[in-house]
């Protein structure tokens, strides 16, 4: 009992220090992306986590880049013009989280952004709100 209640309270107190600092949904380009999407920050510094209902269509290269560019003036040839990469997809389906690099925040950015790097083809976008 004593070593279930330590780690419940070190589970809530990690909890409470974690807040959700942008959300939001994947808007068609080229492919759909189901799911939704939360950047957060802990005491490490922000992570980007796409939820268990994330999936997309197998493609190589899959990449996450934060843009300068709104939603609706990015396209496939200026998606990566002033972009900085978070990290290459860990997976097609379901959660995973990626460390966004120190430095970058993502209240300088417009625009989240799935690229198929390689194919130069924006698979999906989403409002950095």
């Amino acid at each position: 009992m004593k070593k279930t209640m330590m780690y419940l309270l070190i589970l809530v107190g990690h909890t409470a220090i974690a807040q959700v600092s942008h959300s939001g949904e994947w808007t068609k380009k080229s492919y759909a992306v189901e799911g939704r999407w939360e950047i957060i920050k802990d005491q490490d510094g922000y992570l980007l986590r796409l939820d268990q209902d994330f999936s997309t269509k197998k493609a190589p290269d899959l990449k996450i880049f934060f843009s300068p560019k709104p939603v609706d003036e990015i396209n496939a040839k200026n998606a990566l013009a002033g972009a900085v990469k978070i990290s290459e997809l860990k997976t097609y389906k379901g959660r995973q989280e990626f460390k966004i690099p120190r430095g970058v925040s993502a209240g300088a950015f417009k625009t989240l952004l799935i690229h198929c790097e390689q194919y130069d083809v924006l698979w999906s976008v989403a409002k950095l709100n």
